[in-house]
């Protein structure tokens, strides 16, 4: 394989991550399984890390197109090895001061590398892989987080022994910035069929106005609520799983994103019409997360004896513990169905930003934006849960409106699915209010457009289309 390969260069951040994200996510679950003595973790992680993620990936927008990827990779990694080194310090001092700052630091690295790996993973591969590229990196995290919670729940092991552990996770997170050190400038990138990748030059001013022209697009405005609201349901009702093993279900049922990104790159139909399959197969995952949740929070549960427990804390407990032994099989639905649907709602929403334009520098505005809405949306959600008044009772009307936004965000989401057509540029001809109806879809000679997509985009499209 070239140096300069799309593949290859995939390659290498896939080690990258292999190294960071993925050994996090497997070991974190075993190593914080327990605190030591005289150490309190108890602080809201969800609250912080959603704004760290919202104001990290909204500057990721900016960073990305200014910064060669092999530096962000670098910055990312370094903050993990911070990260890494924070548990060294948790086990020896007891103090988990150092673990708080640096697990803030570690996600505002994490969130700007996370928008860098999507964005090459949009542009890099041709139209055809795209889906399936994105399956592969997201499996990377759901996968390896569902080992990681397996491992907490069949290791409890002493706190010497998870010590050892996090020793380890400091020598693997420090090889990282070795692996990302091979990564190209994206410039470099060169295509089997000789195309290079278009990275034109830019500045913060342009970057500024570019990013605030895509509030402007209706497209872009449509799709906002399908990156808003399901993340805000998700943080107010999906996420009460109150048992490690109902987390693993919840990890397991997001690898199946693999089914859809199968389904939306092979090519069986048009591209258009395989977005309007997808987006059907979203809806109907998510109404049976939906359906599993509801029934779950309506079972009838016994709580007798939960009025003469003095205080809030201990009623919860209690409640959890109930919960647990009566309604296991259908929280354990729920688990899977909400994993499920979160997975396939994040890889369809990626995939569609990818259907709008195989740019490197538009692609990291939109997925920016992405990510950093879906971070507010799960602030949101977060906040609503934590200010909750009746914490003993299932959030019921904010799931119900909730999931009544979502649909309606869906609904959105296919008003830019049916102007999906089987090149790029196409859309962007079409984002950019260009008529292209007297445009035939597929050339005279049967050659598919998505082959020669990429020749077409860089400004020689009557030249393949002659051929």
């Amino acid at each position: 394989m070239r140096y300069n390969s799309p593949i290859t260069q995939l390659s290498i951040v896939a080690v990258t991550l292999v190294l960071t994200t993925v050994a996090r996510r497997l070991v974190q679950g075993y190593i914080l399984q327990e605190t030591p003595e005289q150490l309190n973790l108890g602080y809201n992680r969800e609250t912080v890390t959603s704004v760290v993620v919202f104001v990290s990936s909204f500057l990721g927008i900016f960073i990305v197109n200014l910064v060669e990827s092999r530096f962000i990779f670098l910055f990312y990694t370094l903050t993990n090895v911070i990260y890494a080194s924070s548990f060294i310090v948790l086990y020896r001092n007891h103090s988990s001061t150092f673990e708080h700052a640096a697990n803030i630091i570690d996600a505002f690295g994490y969130s700007i590398s996370r928008v860098a790996t999507l964005v090459i993973v949009l542009a890099y591969p041709g139209e055809k892989w795209k889906a399936r590229a994105l399956a592969v990196f997201l499996i990377l995290e759901y996968l390896s987080a569902a080992v990681g919670d397996l491992i907490a729940v069949n290791h409890s092991d002493s706190e010497s022994r998870r010590y050892s552990g996090a020793i380890i996770f400091l020598c693997i997170s420090c090889v990282a910035p070795f692996a990302a050190l091979f990564i190209a400038p994206s410039h470099n990138i060169v295509r089997n069929d000789g195309v290079y990748l278009l990275t034109p030059s830019t500045s913060l001013k342009n970057e500024i106005t570019e990013t605030l022209r895509i509030f402007a697009n209706r497209y872009m405005l449509l799709l906002i609520p399908y990156m808003l609201v399901y993340p805000m349901l998700f943080g107010a009702t999906f996420i009460q799983l109150p048992d490690r093993r109902l987390m693993v279900l919840f990890d397991f049922g997001k690898v199946l994103v693999i089914l859809l990104g199968q389904m939306l790159d092979i090519k069986w139909a048009r591209r258009r019409i395989r977005g309007i399959v997808g987006l059907t197969v979203v809806s109907v995952v998510f109404l049976a997360s939906f359906g599993t949740v509801a029934a779950s929070q309506y079972f009838h549960y016994d709580f007798s004896g939960l009025e003469q427990l003095p205080s809030l804390e201990q009623q919860k407990e209690f409640r959890i513990k109930q919960i647990i032994a009566q309604g296991y099989p259908i929280i354990s639905a729920a688990a899977f169905f909400a994993g499920m649907a979160s997975g396939l709602i994040e890889l369809y929403g990626y995939w569609l930003m990818g259907t709008l334009t195989n740019d490197l520098k538009s692609s990291a505005r939109f997925v920016g934006t992405y990510h950093s809405t879906m971070a507010l949306g799960g602030f949101i959600g977060f906040q609503m849960a934590e200010h909750h008044t009746n914490k003993n009772k299932p959030m019921t009307t904010a799931l119900f409106v909730g999931t009544a936004l979502t649909l309606v965000s869906f609904a959105l989401a296919f008003l830019v699915v049916r102007r999906i057509t089987e090149t790029n540029d196409w859309s962007l001809a079409k984002i950019g209010g260009q008529s292209t109806e007297d445009i035939p879809m597929e050339p005279e000679n049967n050659r598919s457009l998505v082959d020669i997509s990429d020749i077409k985009y860089q400004n020689k499209a009557m030249e393949a289309y002659a051929m």
